[in-house]
């Protein structure tokens, strides 16, 4: 898709300006390429875990990682969940320790409700985001033709977000199957401004891409005693190459009188196949260990430009969780949960010959009400993204989650357990 490849700005004028100045509602100056920074995280029970769970199964939790789990969810209960995230970034290059900028972040990441429709059926409905842009920086552009340069600043925001519904059924006692037909909308604007002596007027060009289309993402779960012990669980999930229809509008402007608008309609980005896979291993129903590896093929698509190429990414990650229960009789009630969990991801992104790099590692503390009606997970994570070679910028990361979650009665036959 040609015109998506030149909406982007030369990426080698792009990544030459990032290390003169980084403005502080940054994310990150990579969103610029690409339908920007793809979310890795799910806001929800396994974020202390590095986001691993796809063959996570819980069922006083709402998990996305794979739809499948969803036919987990307790019987006669309704969940509600909420997430919050933060996030703070420090930005290096040019192979120093100096700080480039620093940057802050508040959001509220996702909201999601599920019930259990029959006994062999969960359902789940929720809203979060597929990928975001937040950029802003500035330098000096090389006027064509000539020796002169000209001041040139880059801003960028939006992304793209999914509304999404979860469908997990159980078919028979060790296996369960499950879909999520997403609604991905949204919209990236870009902005591309010159000024200085060497221009008489500012020129400001603004355009602006409008994504949407259905995601489908496909899942199944294996799950079955080991021993006396030890359970363990099996999944795999995945999405097939979707196509988002693309609306492109472009705007000039001169000293912020609009001299020419254009409309290119019937375009689209295209998203690559996905897979991943997973296991957990759960010993006495309180120390579960689990690893994911997902997979995404891009080069496939042939998205390259000047200075840059989409390329196939891959994410892998262990995560452990250890829980402490009580009894509340009649019910048995989870008090606390501690988790821990490490990551490392080759990104879609390949900039100069340098394909993005992300590692970390991450911890969760999770708490619940004696009524089991109320819990709270606080998620740190700590990363590092990027590389410092070829003036590039390497980003190290914090990211604190706060995730809420109510759950009740919601269809009881009359009938109450407490």
């Amino acid at each position: 898709m040609k015109a998506w490849g030149k909406s982007f700005f030369t990426s080698a004028t792009i990544l030459a300006a990032m290390h003169t100045g980084l403005a502080q509602n940054n994310s990150s100056p990579y969103s610029i390429l690409g339908i920007g920074d793809i979310e890795e995280s799910y806001f929800n029970r396994t974020s202390g875990m590095a986001n691993t769970g796809i063959a996570y199964r819980n069922k006083n939790y709402l998990t996305h990682n794979n739809p499948a789990s969803v036919s987990e969810i307790q019987e006669q209960f309704f969940s509600v969940e909420a997430a919050a995230r933060g996030k703070f970034v420090t930005y290096y290059t040019n192979n120093s320790n100096s700080t480039v900028n620093q940057t802050r972040d508040f959001s509220v990441s996702r909201f999601s409700l599920g019930i259990k429709v029959k006994k062999w059926w969960g359902s789940s409905i929720g809203l979060m985001p597929f990928s975001t842009a937040n950029y802003s920086f500035s330098g000096k552009k090389s006027i064509q033709g000539t020796n002169a340069f000209t001041y040139a600043k880059y801003e960028g925001k939006g992304g793209v977000n999914q509304l999404y519904w979860d469908n997990g059924f159980s078919l028979g006692k060790h296996f369960s199957v499950g879909i999520t037909t997403a609604y991905l909308m949204g919209s990236l604007t870009q902005t591309e401004t010159f000024s200085g002596a060497e221009v008489t007027d500012e020129l400001t060009t603004t355009k602006n891409i409008f994504l949407r289309n259905l995601y489908l993402n496909y899942g199944v779960q294996y799950y079955t005693k080991l021993n006396k012990k030890w359970d363990i669980a099996l999944g795999a999930v995945y999405a097939a190459k979707t196509n988002l229809a693309a609306e492109y509008t472009t705007d000039i402007a001169s000293n912020e009188t609009v001299v020419h608008n254009e409309v290119t309609k019937n375009d689209y980005f295209r998203l690559p196949g996905a897979l991943g896979l997973g296991i957990a291993l759960t010993k006495s129903r309180q120390l579960t260990v689990a690893a994911d590896y997902r997979y995404q093929n891009w080069s496939a698509l042939g998205y390259r430009g000047a200075g840059y190429a989409l390329q196939n990414s891959q994410r892998g990650s262990i995560g452990f969780e250890y829980s402490k229960s009580q009894q509340v009789w009649p019910l048995t009630i989870e008090k606390i949960f501690y988790q821990g969990g490490l990551f490392y991801s080759d990104s879609y992104l390949q900039v100069y010959g340098r394909q993005l790099k992300d590692m970390g590692m991450s911890a969760g503390i999770g708490f619940n009400s004696k009524r089991s009606t109320m819990s709270y997970l606080v998620a740190f994570e700590y990363g590092i993204r990027g590389t410092r070679e070829k003036n590039l910028i390497e980003e190290r990361y914090g990211k604190i989650t706060l995730t809420l979650s109510y759950k009740d009665f919601w269809y009881t036959k009359g009938i109450k357990y407490y």
